[in-house]
């Protein structure tokens, strides 16, 4: 996972994920009897879970408060989900080339919002109209999201200068980061700042700094097992969410969700073993759809594009599910196998 580019709403890339910071009690000192939560895993995990929703979500909304509120429901149920990956996919009918709709750029963005630590986004999200109502949102509260007197192993942190053979970053705390190497202003880095803080003075000033390095965005999920959030992917359609995989090997498995698709208890469920495995869901008119309008889908039949298609809620009460409440539903279904056969 480690440096991977991605297409966002704003044409940014991770590695460096995008946005930044205010520092709220920036005084205080770090609490080094802060130690990370225990993880849901026992050990590293190296498989991938990825979420494909589509724009339409967002575009079937009547007002911003509905729309942001939409927004941080599918960003709050990919963290409680520990979700690698979201892939936001323009479901329109015969899209322009090079377009995406209003909905995919919302969604794309707000959740970039949302899954960037609250100290660095002033420094690296740009201000805009999407975002007005976005910092009312319940927060995720992953372990990357860390307050200003909270010391872990690792941390995010985003350049704010450099000086050829090391830059300087911003990491929430009461002093900055030193990591040797060179990386433009404004890149988001994940930090490796060890299990105790390690300050020394620099320059005939004797302020203090404090020693760390920069590591894959997937190295704390990797070695402790230690959720650290998500990208956000953008995608021209639904043919795009399962062919431009930014994992090596692509997707190895990879489920459809509908009401239309099998139907049978979260027990009854029998995975394959993988290692990045994909889940969609479609807009109003379901994935069938989405598979129709795509001319990439040979046939445009959406059984026939995923390993597995899956009705996650049957005997449903309701004529229909919002896409926001079928991606919590799915995710709460699929989470017991998906810790049972995911290849670590």
């Amino acid at each position: 996972m480690g440096e991977r580019k991605q297409k966002t709403a704003s044409g940014g890339k991770r590695k460096k994920r995008p946005e930044a910071a205010v520092t709220e009690g920036a005084s205080e000192r770090p609490d080094e009897s802060c130690s990370p939560e225990k993880s849901l895993h026992d050990q590293g995990r190296r498989y991938t879970v990825s979420m494909a929703v589509p724009g339409s979500v967002i575009d079937n909304t009547q007002s911003l408060e509905l729309a942001t509120a939409v927004a941080g429901q599918i960003a709050r149920t990919a963290a409680i989900f520990n979700v690698n990956e979201v892939v936001v996919f323009d479901d329109r009918l015969n899209p322009t080339p090079g377009t995406l709709s209003a909905g995919t750029a919302f969604l794309a963005r707000v959740l970039q919002f949302m899954e960037t630590p609250q100290y660095l986004r002033r420094g690296l999200i740009p201000m805009h109209k999407d975002l007005r109502l976005a910092g009312m949102l319940p927060p995720l509260d992953a372990p990357h999201h860390m307050r200003a007197n909270e010391w872990r192993k690792y941390r995010e942190g985003a350049v704010i200068r450099s000086d050829g053979e090391c830059c300087f970053c911003d990491i929430g705390l009461d002093k900055e980061a030193i990591v040797k190497g060179s990386f433009p202003e404004k890149t988001r880095l994940t930090l490796r700042l060890g299990d105790k803080p390690r300050a020394r003075p620099i320059g005939s000033s004797g302020n203090e700094v404090y020693e760390a390095e920069a590591v894959s965005a997937t190295e704390p999920l990797e070695k402790d097992g230690v959720y650290w959030g998500y990208v956000v992917r953008v995608a021209s359609g639904l043919s795009a969410v399962l062919g431009e995989c930014p994992f090596d090997g692509g997707y190895d498995l990879t489920i459809g969700t509908s009401e239309h698709g099998t139907a049978e208890g979260p027990a009854a469920l029998a995975l394959p073993e993988f290692r990045h495995l994909l889940v969609a869901f479609g807009g109003l008119n379901g994935l069938e759809e989405c598979a129709r309008h795509d001319s990439s889908l040979k046939g445009g039949d959406a059984r026939d594009a995923f390993h597995l298609y899956v009705n996650t809620c049957p005997g449903q009460g309701s004529r229909t599910i919002r896409t926001e409440e079928a991606v919590l539903i799915s995710m709460s279904y699929l989470q017991t196998a998906i810790r049972a056969h995911g290849v670590r």
